[in-house]
């Protein structure tokens, strides 16, 4: 046994191991190459103690050690340190990310940016250091203006962080594009260039809408690239969209034409910034695969759209409604589009629309499209007015297989019901805020056998519990999340539907991942519990309980029952956004009887500062 050293009684009595630990740690510039020597209990009680830098650099003997989830959680832990707003993020991210990955991302542009001191963070490293052992876990790089950090990537002494950047960025996200422009026109213009060009991004998000001209320089790349005449005795404009007709910020040759900006770029500037970049030849034009968007109005991406033929996934976002009109001119665009043979669009996504028609308009001019995502918003001030019924072709079948709906009410989506019965193919469907889901839960068992994945989120079906049971006794769904459906609203015993909904979930073999996340369950957990009751239970892998109000003492019931049934997978549990704090001894038994079947989602949050334990139980 270690001894105990008895310290004064203003310091917390601690181990000999830990200060040992604690030596370790601030000395690993030392003793480094000894830590392979370490037990592996001891090294993975030292991970939490090392800096970003050394984390990095044992990650082999933590890996030989067979301690990668200690090394994980430890990433996690100073991914937390790096970022003030984690408790918000935390929701958005999932269990499995590469943690280690996500910390040194966000350090990359906290020093780029000069949004911190190194010496803050890894006091015994050059800022030079910390972005070349950032840089290579950069796969989304965002610019922005703070910092000059764009510009500073051209300068000759982080034209080697660059190269790396080309090789590890696949995302890159444009911020403000005007104002970095004027920041330095010229550089910027390089490092789009050699990113976009010389590297491996395949995915751009432009927000705040970007000018003109930048916009058409860089979706130049959804195109598919020229062929070449090696025999041509001058090269060809590799900046193909700097002709005149891509200029134009409106459709019609009255329109106004942006004012040409100098490229500053072209390939002997090129030359001179990097080796690689050959006069005699030419540069290589990069393609662009995702496009995520935020638009004014879909007027020039409406004009430019069927040329994006490299295109697989386009994401639109109206940073002011877009309006009827608008929406119908894109849609004509995108037919165009797909009559080429060559178009590769597979995935498109479209927020903050007005427009009723929608749905039915785009997959009648597109019934191949696999994938649809729509966020309709109408005002409240009615302005717009019902539509006509679209009617499809009698023999029309979608190839729907994924779609993603948000609406107010489910009227506001003319032909929902008539999409759904001609998408057999259907296997993924999310569905927010429709107001009447009767129609929706009746329509799914026969329409869309294929019926995998089905997300229901702020939804009331507290009078739609029968409709709910049948649809688990005839499908085969693999994913099912019920988030904030108020399930429990109407009961009188809450056991009237967590009863039957459980046995029915047990006889759906298929089914591997449940959230019930939001839905007010409190000690109605202790119920869920009995998913992994009887000589059949469910097959289940993931449990997402989080935002329930439970309170320790019933999670410690729920915890006594699952280590009663003895569940044969292991699960993937979800508790976050629950008050557990409320009785730190009780979780701890939970948590204590749980380990032995769980991987454990939770956190440190804080329910007695928030008023989301009042909004729960409202």
């Amino acid at each position: 046994m270690w001894a105990q050293l008895a310290l004064s009684s203003s310091m917390a009595t601690t181990t000999l191991v830990s200060m040992c630990i604690r030596t370790v740690a601030q000395n690993m510039d030392v003793l480094e190459e000894r830590v392979c020597d370490l037990p592996a209990s001891l090294l993975k009680d030292l991970l939490p103690h090392l800096n970003m830098f050394y984390l990095d650099r044992i990650e082999k003997v933590a890996l030989l050690k067979r301690v990668s989830t200690s090394l994980q959680v430890a990433w996690a832990a100073k991914w937390r340190d790096l970022n003030r707003t984690w408790r918000c993020k935390l929701k958005f991210m999932q269990p499995e990310e590469n943690w280690k990955q996500k910390c040194l991302e966000s350090l990359f542009h906290m020093v780029l940016f000069r949004k911190t001191q190194v010496h803050n963070i890894l006091s015994n490293l050059s800022e030079y250091a910390v972005l070349t052992m950032s840089a290579e876990h950069v796969r989304v790089l965002s610019l922005t203006v703070a910092g000059q950090g764009g510009c500073r990537l051209a300068s000759e002494e982080l034209r080697p962080i660059l190269s790396i950047l080309e090789k590890r960025v696949r995302c890159l996200r444009l911020f403000d594009a005007m104002a970095l422009l004027k920041q330095g026109r010229k550089d910027i213009l390089f490092v789009l260039h050699r990113l976009l060009d010389h590297g491996s991004v395949t995915e751009v998000v432009l927000k705040r809408t970007p000018d003109c001209f930048l916009f058409s320089w860089i979706t130049s790349r959804c195109r598919r690239p020229p062929r070449i005449d090696s025999q041509a005795s001058a090269a060809p404009d590799t900046w193909d969209t700097c002709r005149n007709e891509d200029l134009w910020t409106e459709e019609g040759p009255s329109a106004p034409k942006c004012p040409r900006l100098d490229l500053c770029m072209d390939e002997k500037s090129c030359c001179k910034f990097s080796p690689s970049c050959s006069v005699s030849g030419q540069c290589h034009v990069g393609k662009i695969h995702s496009l995520d968007l935020e638009v004014r109005s879909l007027a020039t991406v409406s004009r430019l759209l069927p040329s994006w033929l490299c295109l697989h996934s386009l994401h639109l976002y109206g940073t002011q409604p877009l309006w009827k009109d608008d929406v119908a001119d894109f849609v004509v665009s995108l037919k165009k589009l797909f009559l080429n043979p060559c178009c590769s669009l597979r995935e498109l996504s479209m927020g903050n629309v007005c427009s009723r028609n929608l749905l039915a308009g785009l997959l009648a001019a597109c019934p191949m499209l696999p994938s649809l995502s729509l966020d309709i918003n109408l005002p409240q001030d009615n302005r717009t007015t019902p539509g006509q019924n679209l009617q499809f072709k009698q023999d029309t079948e979608l190839s729907l297989e994924k779609l993603s709906l948000k609406s107010t009410e489910i009227q506001t989506v003319e032909n929902f019901p008539s999409v759904l019965q001609r998408a057999p193919k259907l296997s993924n469907l999310h569905v927010t805020g429709i107001r009447h889901a009767h129609l929706l839960l009746h329509t799914l068992p026969e329409s869309n056998p294929l019926l995998k994945v089905l997300i229901l989120e702020d939804i009331n079906l507290a009078d739609c519990h029968q409709e709910i049971i049948n649809l688990m006794e005839n499908s085969i769904l693999e994913e099912l999340s019920l988030k904030d459906c108020r399930l429990l609203e109407k009961c009188r015993e809450k056991k009237d539907f967590l009863v039957p909904f459980v046995v029915a979930v047990r006889g759906l073999c298929s089914l591997h991942s449940l959230s019930l996340c939001q839905n007010r369950l409190a000690t109605s957990v202790i119920e869920i519990a009995d998913l992994f009751f009887g000589d059949c239970p469910s097959k289940i892998t993931k449990l997402d309980l989080s935002s329930n109000f439970i309170l320790p003492a019933d999670l410690l019931e729920f915890a006594q029952r699952i280590e009663k049934y003895h569940p044969a997978q292991r699960l993937t549990l979800d508790l976050r956004f629950n008050p557990l704090d409320r009785d730190p001894k009780a979780k701890g038994q939970a948590m204590k009887k749980l380990l032995p079947f769980c991987n454990i989602l939770t956190d440190d949050w804080d329910s007695r500062s928030t008023m989301a334990d009042h909004v729960s139980v409202m």
